[in-house]
């Protein structure tokens, strides 16, 4: 478990730290900024998150 095992672990959490903060963002319904980056944050986990564990599992 080397360097590339970690990295995937790391873009693991912060994506899900991302993709938890933008669907809170999303469910208080207020337009704006925010709700506009929230939902480019969720486009943006739904490709991190992926190729993060495919990292992690072809590094176990």
């Amino acid at each position: 478990m080397g360097l590339p095992f970690w990295a995937g672990v790391l873009g693991a959490v912060v994506s899900t730290y991302f993709l938890v903060r933008a669907v809170t963002e999303l469910k208080k319904g207020r337009p704006g900024h925010a709700q506009n980056a929230a939902m480019i944050h969720i486009v943006m986990c739904a490709l991190l998150l992926p190729a993060s564990l495919i990292i992690i599992a072809f590094n176990l």
